[in-house]
């Protein structure tokens, strides 16, 4: 009898191994899919990660950040990048290609963390989610706001690191040791020199992960303190030092700390495309939108559960095929017709806060340190922790789009995990209960990930004009669409046939063109506009333009619209100053499309200083 048991064991657990091997197999094919449809079509032909390829191409020349080429966030993503273009040679394609093994690796972190947290059917529904949605978005007008050529590399790099930051500190509440102490801090201290929002996650995982240490009783010591803070301080500390070959200390000390300093340059937020982004045009209307769609949320939630009830009690068999029926119906229709799945991230940050508070209520007054889940429960929080950190910034316009793929991506994971992992033990539920939440949940998922990934798809196709050629090659709008993709290359081939050996500068942004035509700025600015040129900064930025004149300017359309700027050049401060100091100093060469000063007429102008 007992061999008997056994054997059936193990036939059953290698009929699930088989399933979860089925099913890691099938999330492959759909990263394979995505990335084959999606491939060089994902990049805006001017806007952001033109600067990734520009900063990464300069830097692995042997430019210095923040002196030769200014950007925003911290140096660990841009010089990792130029490391990769040091050993390959600069290519987008390159970049593209390791975008794809860095979002591989946030996707196995994302399966492993889940299915230890809420099982396997978890894991696999999130980490189809996390690759069908956020993967290859595209569900704004501008490219850049995916894993394959992302406006930041410091958002993806940022969000693996924080993902391994849960492994490890996890790790660390089960067993303190020196090693994993150090490697905490390490991950910790690698937030500092990337973005802000992940220093804001960082900061609160270890204060989380420290007081799930205290909960368990375990003494701390003097030593692994000091072993955390050497790996935390490790990354600012090289960074300084590297950068003390070029500028005095202060300055490197500023540039290895740039990823925070910049939080406390008010200019940089003030603008009106960032005050739309955070809400803080209409707070009160964003608070009340959140709101109802919690209420809302939970409320179906609740619905799924008062059905895993009913699932239990005992009923004729047709009466339950016949309830069953009708709820996948109900559910369905929901999910099909009803709800706007692009405007779902109203509701993730109230529920993923609200699962956290009461998980950590609930961990504070009732858990102990001898409880079997002791150490699920920690990895649960330290994942809802992220999640709940990561929307912050988004906290008052929480959305999937734009800058979602990376900010609400984690939490519009977590719910549907926690439906499938939790709601069954919340209701009391068995295997009938069970299966009846995770099809239901499935129900709802399912046609918000067609929904989403539809969109993108649909986005994709529409890109087949191609820009430059070789491992540059990407495919933007066609010239009846949009012309840009045409004038940008047009440019880039008068540039590359006479510039060589010259340097450029694009107004008022276009480090693309450098970059496709191999020509340096001089100037280490990326963007002349907002917050680069607002509160009398443009004088300044004339008078760096007058030391290191480009050889080439180019003036090419760009809506800045978003930025309060309706035609660029029409003040002070939002290009007028720099465009007049250009009319003194060049003389127009050539120009494509209409008035470039004007973004609706998509046009260019081509610029060559005046000869003394």
């Amino acid at each position: 009898m007992r061999n008997h048991l056994a054997s059936a064991i193990m036939k059953l657990n290698a009929r699930r191994a088989a399933l979860e091997s089925l099913g890691i197999l099938g999330l492959t094919c759909a990263t394979v899919f995505f990335a084959v449809t999606s491939w060089r079509k994902s990049s805006d032909p001017l806007i952001d990660f033109g600067e990734q390829l520009y900063s990464a191409w300069q830097l692995s020349q042997g430019a210095v950040l923040y002196r030769d080429v200014d950007l925003l966030y911290g140096p660990l993503s841009q010089y990792f990048n130029a490391a990769i273009f040091r050993i390959f040679g600069p290519g987008l394609s390159v970049l593209a290609i390791v975008n794809l093994v860095v979002f591989a690796a946030i996707c196995t972190s994302i399966y492993v963390l889940f299915r230890r947290s809420w099982g396997v059917l978890a894991a696999w529904s999130s980490t189809l989610i996390f690759i069908s949605v956020f993967g290859f978005s595209y569900f704004v007008d501008l490219g850049n706001y995916n894993y394959v050529t992302p406006y930041a590399h410091e958002t993806t790099h940022g969000m693996l690191v924080c993902l391994l930051l849960c492994f490890v500190l996890a790790a660390l509440v089960k067993k303190t040791t020196l090693a994993r102490a150090f490697f905490a801090g390490l991950l910790f201290g690698m937030t500092l020199v990337l973005k802000p929002e992940f220093i804001l996650a960082a900061i609160a995982l270890t204060v989380l992960a420290g007081s799930a240490h205290w909960k368990r009783g375990d003494s701390s010591k003097l030593g692994i303190f000091f072993s955390w803070a050497l790996g935390a301080l490790l990354p600012t500390v090289s960074f300084t030092f590297y950068f003390a070959w070029f500028m005095p200390w202060s300055r490197a000390a500023a540039a290895a700390s740039r990823a925070w300093i910049n939080t406390l340059d008010t200019s940089l937020t003030a603008d009106p495309l960032q005050m739309r982004l955070l809400g803080l045009g209409r707070p009160w209307s964003g608070l009340v939108n959140q709101a109802l769609a919690t209420a809302i949320s939970l409320g179906l939630i609740l619905a799924l559960g008062i059905a895993v009830m009913l699932a239990e009690r005992k009923m004729p068999r047709w009466l339950l095929l016949f309830s069953g029926t009708a709820l996948a119906a109900v559910l369905g229709w929901l999910a099909w017709s009803v709800i706007s799945w692009i405007e779902i991230g109203s509701c993730l940050f109230g529920l993923t806060l609200i699962y956290l508070l009461a998980s950590l209520g609930s961990f504070v007054h009732k858990t102990r340190q001898s409880d079997s889940d002791f150490d699920r429960r920690v990895l649960r929080l330290l994942i809802a922790c992220l999640a709940v950190a990561l929307m912050a910034r988004m906290i008052l316009n929480p959305h999937i789009y734009h800058y979602g793929y990376y900010q609400a991506a984690l939490a519009a994971l977590v719910v549907p995990a926690i439906m499938i992992g939790e709601l069954p033990v919340w209701f009391r539920a068995g295997s009938r209960g069970q299966i009846v939440v995770a099809i239901g949940t499935l129900i709802i998922v399912l046609p918000g990930i067609t929904n989403l990934a539809m969109r993108s798809q649909h986005r994709y196709l529409s890109r087949t004009f191609a820009v430059a050629s070789g491992r540059d090659r990407f495919y933007c709008l066609p010239p009846q669409i949009d012309p840009l993709g045409k004038i940008i290359n047009s440019i880039a081939d008068v540039l590359r046939e006479k510039g060589q050996g010259k340097t450029l500068t694009v107004l008022p942004e276009g480090e693309f063109i450098n970059y496709l035509a191999r020509l340096r700025n001089p100037l280490p600015h990326a963007f002349f506009y907002a917050g680069a040129t607002s509160g009398g900064r443009e004088k300044q930025v004339v008078n760096d333009m007058s030391r290191s004149p480009p050889y080439w300017i180019v003036i090419i359309s760009r809506d800045l619209i978003g930025y309060g700027i309706e035609r660029y050049g029409e003040k002070p401060g939002s290009g007028a100053e720099i465009l007049e100091w250009v009319e003194r100093n060049y003389e127009q060469v050539a120009s494509v499309g209409g008035d470039p000063l004007d973004y609706r007429e998509r046009g260019a102008t081509i610029l060559r200083k005046y000869s003394p």
